[in-house]
């Protein structure tokens, strides 16, 4: 099942584009992969996190220690660049949970994410005297225990690159990339919905933002929730996106369906949901859009004097009209 997750977001997210000599924009999932040019050279930043796929749930059972890897590396040859340090800052909604120097002589980087009630951050790690850089060892990464991933949603990562090939040597202000990126952690939301007079736990795992408003009605047979979505057009425009979303239902609830509608602030977005029904206990379903989608949305988020500026509204449900089929993910596994 995660393979067919992780294959499916790789087909849709877009990679982002290079820029040179300004900062590099993404907003992406698990992994973001971004480039830049700095003097006469083009590198690429993978920002990747392990396990690719972490929520509230793995983390508060203590069942994952995240690892986000930072590989640097020359666009031209593929070759990493060594002795890269690199200026890390972590924000969540604005607020600053991590800003510190790493560095790595092989250029990849390991940072383990300790989510902690700590006001402040704590990183643990080999700390170089000059630099004042921490660094670890692929066996042995650095620990940074904050926090981060406490919450689900998007996490902001700002990553300034001061020296490649040389480690006491500086690039110049104006010739270090900035790499601008987001990954998300799973906010976990277990609901249950009253199904034919019995409750049913559904599990709905949002990695964009907080689900509010989740509400199931009987009559209708419709589940719904709304998102937090900033529907400002140029800033879509000017980073990759995805939003995601993933329903789990039990196959022995009376809500489980081989066909559904997927709407989306009253736009009828059945193409965009995807199921997976390989666990023989329960049906998975996602919500999945790309760019261009969200682009169509946030134009009529802003126009529509009907809609809530600044939410998405979602609503799953099944259906029995020809067309509205979701597409299965193990059909195209």
């Amino acid at each position: 099942m995660l393979s067919s997750i992780i294959s499916l977001i790789l087909v849709v997210v877009i990679s982002a584009c290079s820029i040179s000599l300004t900062p590099v924009f993404a907003d992406g999932l698990f992994e973001e992969k971004l480039s830049a040019a700095f003097g006469d050279r083009k590198a690429n930043l993978v920002i990747k996190m392990m396990p690719p796929v972490v929520t509230t749930e793995t983390l508060m059972n203590k069942t994952q220690k995240p690892v986000i890897e930072f590989m640097l590396s020359d666009s031209n040859t593929n070759k990493s660049f060594s002795h890269v340090t690199y200026f890390i800052t972590i924000e969540k909604e604005g607020k600053r949970l991590l800003s510190d120097w790493f560095h790595d002589d092989a250029g990849n980087l390991r940072i383990q994410m300790k989510p902690s009630n700590l006001s402040q951050v704590v990183v643990y790690g080999e700390q170089d005297p000059i630099l004042n850089a921490y660094s670890g060892t692929s066996e042995s990464p650095v620990i940074a225990a904050s926090p981060i991933f406490l919450e689900g949603g998007l996490y902001h990562f700002i990553v300034r690159i001061v020296t490649v090939d040389y480690d006491r040597t500086m690039l110049p202000d104006d010739k270090q990339p900035v790499f601008d990126g987001y990954l998300s952690v799973g906010n976990v939301e277990n609901y249950g919905a009253v199904i034919a007079g019995k409750e049913t736990p559904i599990k709905i795992i949002s990695y964009y933002d907080k689900l509010r408003n989740i509400t199931f009605d009987s009559k209708e047979s419709e589940l719904s929730f709304t998102m937090p979505f900033n529907c400002n057009l140029s800033r879509i425009q000017n980073v990759n996106i995805f939003v995601h979303e993933e329903i789990s239902i039990p196959k022995s609830s009376n809500f489980t369906s081989p066909s559904y509608m997927g709407i989306i602030n009253g736009v009828d977005m059945s193409k965009q949901l995807y199921l997976d029904n390989s666990n023989p206990r329960e049906d998975i379903i996602h919500f999945m859009l790309p760019k261009d989608k969200l682009v169509s949305l946030a134009e009529q988020m802003k126009y529509d004097s009907t809609s809530s500026t600044g939410l998405m509204k979602f609503i799953l449900k099944p259906s029995t009209q020809a067309g509205t089929n979701v597409t299965s993910m193990t059909a195209m596994s």
